[in-house]
């Protein structure tokens, strides 16, 4: 099967005008890489003051460097949709896959219609490979390696970021993500294929839970008016209606 593996780098969350897009072209049979494509969305780049709001806008010199190398293209929107979609036709593109995928089919959605061109995912279904992972790769070993690397997310829960799956695919805990369209369509894909190794299908449904939650055993104090107690579990909850403590 032929698949695109693609990323987007936005402006912002709420209102994702996008500056950077990135994306391959793989047979999944072969695992080898048909097209390799990046470029920088030129209406954008051009506005200084709204690719300025953008959270990685320090990464300018990034691309100013690799468009001098020649290994990134400065082109509009509407050329790059077009070139998508080519590129989909020639070489048949089954599906589509994308870390965190809501956002950038958001992505598309609201620079298809700002430019009003043509969304060029609008034949070609688009996967979550997060969900492919929340699925295949969190067993006892993961949350073994975060308990040891330290890899959670701010709310205390196992982190499943791109960042943190490719450092524990790779045993490499120094790995850092560019954040870069293309750069980051790579990981995503290995990743990919790393689930597809552990018996996903390309075809499944797999959908992302909100987190992976961290159970860690600890005591509770329990205060009531006839006194203190101690229970031990991952987490208490009181029920104040029924004046009732429930501990998992």
């Amino acid at each position: 099967m032929k698949i695109c593996v693609f990323d987007t780098e936005t402006t912002s969350l709420e209102k994702p005008y996008c500056y950077n897009i990135g994306y391959l072209i793989l047979d999944t049979e072969s695992r080898a890489c048909l097209v390799k494509r990046e470029f920088v969305i030129e209406q954008i780049w051009h506005n200084l003051p709204l690719f300025n709001t953008a959270y990685y806008a320090n990464k300018r010199s990034i691309y100013v460097g690799a468009l001098r190398a020649r290994t990134i293209r400065m082109e509009k929107f509407g050329y790059v949709t077009q070139q998508m979609l080519r590129d989909f036709r020639n070489y048949e593109v089954e599906r589509a896959f994308a870390y965190n995928s809501a956002f950038d089919e958001k992505v598309f959605d609201f620079n298809c219609d700002w430019f009003k061109v043509i969304n060029p995912f609008e034949t070609v279904p688009v996967s979550d490979i997060r969900g492919f992972v929340h699925h295949f790769m969190i067993d006892d070993a993961f949350r073994a390696w975060c308990e040891e690397n330290n890899a959670f997310t701010e709310s205390g829960h196992y982190s499943t970021t791109a960042e943190a799956l490719t450092r524990y695919i790779r045993c490499d805990t120094s790995f850092t993500e560019d954040h870069t369209a293309l750069s980051d369509s790579g990981i995503e894909a290995e990743i990919l294929f790393a689930c597809l190794d552990r018996g996903a299908e390309l075809n499944g449904d797999y959908q992302a839970k909100r987190s992976i939650e961290r159970k860690v055993t600890r005591d509770f104090i329990i205060d009531v008016p006839t006194g203190c107690f101690t229970v031990t579990g991952t987490r208490a909850t009181y029920y104040k209606t029924k004046n009732k403590f429930v501990v998992r």
